[in-house]
């Protein structure tokens, strides 16, 4: 879940302006005049107020864009607010805080996969991206509220990001690819997933990686690879009646039946009344050793090649 917005209407007679009318009023129903002295003083306050409230005093062109701009960054300042709060309660989970990037793509860049127009962000917005984290929000947000959501999106696009992650290494995305498709090499990354048509389906499919994820993220999947993993790939286990143990990626499930299928490919049917036991795993089907597995340049090489895929 990678697509602007008010003149002074004070009245003219300040609390000054007020209190000199009291005095006057007051001064002609209870007594004489005020002494000379008197007299001269609020002739001249009512006269130096009345320059100063005075509304044919013609202003600077410096004084009115001033006046302009403070008028037109009320409300945008007011809506950004909101749609800062919206972001953060539906879409920071995916696309981070500072919208960097994570589960869902980066907002900040000009990479855009659904278009980067208003309406096209509003329309992923409002009706979600099939077979993805992105749901639709069209029926939770109002059309003001998508917008404020975009107006902050954008306000991010304009400033720094919260995250400066760079990788450690320049790798070859040649030789990358070469390591992920390897049948015989040490990650065998295309017996789960796949890349244009090519490789397993136990793994999400790779197509436009680097669009979707952010490059922390991506190298973080390769390391971690159990520290945020999509439902869609939930990992299960099943104890038949005979007490075999079958682990697989959850395919679909209802409340009678399962299915599942093992990294080997092979698809299993179940009724769930037949199973001794059914538990969702916390690990990852994807290993946990790559660290381990590659050098420091095979690991890089690996990212590099990842990240071509836009």
């Amino acid at each position: 879940m990678k697509t602007t917005a008010s003149p002074d209407l004070r009245p003219r007679w300040g609390p000054a302006g007020l209190g000199l009318v009291g005095c006057v009023v007051v001064a002609a129903i209870a007594g004489p005049a005020a002494p000379p002295a008197l007299a001269q003083d609020s002739e001249r306050a009512a006269s130096k107020h009345e320059q100063l409230d005075s509304p044919d005093e013609p202003q600077s062109n410096e004084e009115s864009s001033a006046q302009q701009a403070t008028a037109l960054q009320v409300p945008e300042s007011l809506a950004l607010v909101e749609g800062k709060a919206l972001f953060r309660g539906l879409c920071s989970g995916c696309h981070g805080g500072a919208g960097r990037g994570g589960k869902g793509p980066d907002l900040t860049d000009e990479r855009w996969i659904h278009g980067n127009t208003d309406s096209d962000i509003a329309k992923v917005i409002r009706n979600g991206v099939p077979r993805t984290t992105m749901k639709k929000l069209g029926e939770s947000l109002s059309e003001e509220q998508i917008a404020k959501v975009i107006a902050y999106v954008r306000s991010m696009a304009r400033g720094p990001g919260e995250s400066d992650w760079e990788p450690y290494l320049t790798g070859d995305p040649k030789l990358g690819e070469r390591l992920f498709f390897d049948p015989k090499g040490k990650t065998l990354c295309a017996n789960c997933h796949s890349v244009n048509r090519k490789g397993g389906r136990i793994g999400p499919v790779l197509d436009r990686i680097a669009s979707r994820r952010s490059p922390q993220y991506i190298m973080e999947s390769i390391l971690q690879p159990s520290k945020d993993i999509d439902p869609q790939y939930e990992a299960v286990q099943v104890v038949t009646a005979a007490g075999r143990v079958i682990k697989g990626l959850r395919v679909n499930e209802t409340n009678f039946s399962l299915q599942l299928r093992e990294e080997n490919g092979r698809f299993h049917s179940f009724a769930k009344r037949d199973l001794e036991e059914f538990r969702v795993l916390e690990t990852s089907l994807m290993p946990e050793n790559h660290a381990e597995q590659l050098t420091v340049e095979q690991l890089h090489d690996l990212f590099a090649f990842l990240m071509t895929l836009e």
